[in-house]
């Protein structure tokens, strides 16, 4: 089935859209439309839609040989943060970071391989996106070791705008995931002493 995009529906279309689907057709649309934690936002009622839930998700700090972590300039609100994102019905976390980071940034790691560092959540988790809708995010922080040697080869999704690899002291101030980077800069200390 051909479905349009997600904010040509109506409300009651997209309603109506959903309303008998199996999980597994939902796990299918949801893959069209930014997960299922935003499939989910997109059916509630417009009166009750700023209601603020928690939702699940990943980040990764993707590390160059230089120590440099990679950061992606998204499209949605012109901010600098990690590659990341919600997790999807049943799935794994470590898949959700090594998904997240495939979409975004065209790397393939393999999740066997990369290193949990926290999990973060409560107020600096706390996020307002472009529709209005408000999210406490639970998030699940991983480290990737990478030899990626040349930036041209980083392929972003269409919520990058711009990917490049900073020294954690040169990061951008217009920075959505700060918490996160604090997060990691923390634990980079804790294992060089």
């Amino acid at each position: 089935m051909n479905y349009k995009n997600m904010r040509e529906y109506t409300h009651e279309e997209f309603v109506e859209l959903i309303r008998n689907m199996s999980e597994e057709e939902l796990l299918k649309l949801s893959a069209n439309y930014g997960g299922y934690p935003v499939l989910f936002r997109m059916s509630l009622d417009d009166r009750i839609s700023h209601i603020p839930f928690i939702q699940t998700g990943a980040a990764i700090i993707i590390r160059n040989q230089n120590g440099q972590i990679l950061l992606q300039e998204r499209t949605d609100r012109n901010k600098w943060g990690l590659p990341g994102g919600c997790q999807d019905l049943g799935e794994d976390l470590r898949i959700t970071a090594v998904r997240e980071a495939f979409e975004e940034t065209g790397i393939n790691l393999d999740p066997n391989e990369i290193e949990l560092i926290d999990t973060l959540s409560g107020e600096s988790r706390k996020n307002s996106y472009p529709n209005g809708d408000i999210v406490y995010n639970n998030t699940s922080l991983y480290l990737a070791d990478v030899s990626i040697e040349d930036e041209s080869t980083l392929k972003g999704d269409s919520e990058t705008k711009k990917l490049k690899f900073f020294n954690t002291e040169d990061v951008p101030e217009n920075l959505m995931d700060a918490d996160l980077i604090k997060s990691y800069l923390n634990y980079i200390s804790k294992i060089s002493r």
